[in-house]
């Protein structure tokens, strides 16, 4: 009966480390307390780093490669390289929103990508069409405006860094 309740309760654990109830360290702290140091059958943490999860992040370490691509290498018109960036940004996207829920350590790999090809996308577009040095200026602003934003709000300290990096160094090119 004993060994039955306790199974109970670590099933109870493992839900709600998997729904998010409560934080990995407490789950983890209860589930050595509760499993005694054994780990139980506890291959949750390795199955979510399956073939699946190694694809996504593969093709989206692929998309700031295939950007470039798309605007240095190709005869496409500006309105299809548009497109064709804003679908990877898109992509990028649906990646961070799966990857906040399933592994949020590996967050910062697609919101770096989707950071750099938005800037990449905007800075372009900003070139063909108005390709003033002061509207570079305010449009490189505005993505490390973003980008220190959205690592303050997720708590992605690269992407934190990143964009106060991109300021520091901005200055220091506005200035010499």
């Amino acid at each position: 009966m004993k060994h039955e309740r306790t199974q109970t309760i670590v099933d109870e654990i493992r839900y709600w480390k998997q729904n998010r109830l409560l934080p990995d360290e407490y789950c983890n702290f209860l589930l050595a307390l509760y499993t005694k140091g054994e780990n139980q059958g506890n291959n949750e943490s390795s199955g979510a780093l399956s073939l699946g999860f190694y694809m996504f992040v593969t093709v989206n370490a692929l998309l700031l490669p295939l950007s470039f691509l798309v605007i240095y290498f190709t005869e496409m018109g500006i309105i299809m390289q548009t497109v064709v960036l804003s679908s990877f940004v898109m992509g990028v996207w649906i990646n961070v929103r799966w990857l906040q829920y399933k592994q949020p350590d590996w967050l910062f790999i697609p919101l770096l990508n989707g950071a750099l090809i938005l800037l990449l996308m905007t800075v372009h577009l900003n070139q063909q069409i108005i390709g003033s040095l002061f509207s570079f200026y305010i449009t490189l602003s505005l993505h490390l405006i973003l980008w220190v934003f959205l690592g303050w709000l997720w708590k992605v300290k690269t992407l934190f860094y990143s964009g106060i990096m991109g300021f520091i160094f901005l200055i220091i090119y506005i200035v010499s």
